[in-house]
């Protein structure tokens, strides 16, 4: 009795569609693992700006510790937006912040000035570049994640 083969012309199928599916598999945990990434850095810039927008609303207090109606400078701002994210793991981070204390009207634009209007709001923006670091043929991807937050200044209530 003769022995027929069985898929001879077939047997190096099984191992090439195993390496296209692995490779497929692979590129999608790295995928979700980037867009968690992303994510994430997203979630901590919107909450630095936030953290920025409420310290910069607060009127700062004279040595007596009563509430004056002078607001914290830029610099104060900044120092404590790259503080929260130098807590948060962003050390480095080349972040811009933005702050506009004089709007009285927040727009997907930006702050819109206007005058007579005695509503002003403060306006964090911070902005960080990020790229994608777990593949490497689309490290060339580099976009810019933006966190904003606008509060009302509290030297509007008298």
């Amino acid at each position: 009795m003769k022995r027929q083969s069985t898929g001879s012309s077939e047997s190096g199928a099984a191992l090439v569609e195993a390496a296209i599916t692995m490779l497929t598999l692979l590129i999608m945990l790295f995928g979700i693992l980037e867009a968690g990434r992303m994510i994430n850095i997203q979630h901590t810039l919107t909450n630095a700006a936030r953290e920025g927008a409420r310290f910069s609303v607060l009127p700062l207090e004279s040595s007596g510790g009563v509430p004056t109606d002078t607001l914290p400078g830029t610099a104060a701002v900044q120092a404590k937006v790259q503080g929260y994210l130098d807590a948060n793991g962003m050390n480095g981070a080349a972040a811009t912040i933005t702050l506009d204390q004089g709007c009285c009207d927040i727009t997907p634009s930006g702050c819109q000035t206007c005058a007579g209007t005695s509503q002003k709001f403060s306006l964090v923006t911070v902005t960080v570049p990020y790229r994608v670091i777990s593949l490497s043929m689309f490290s060339f991807m580099e976009v810019n994640l933006r966190g904003k937050a606008a509060m009302r200044n509290e030297t509007n209530l008298q």
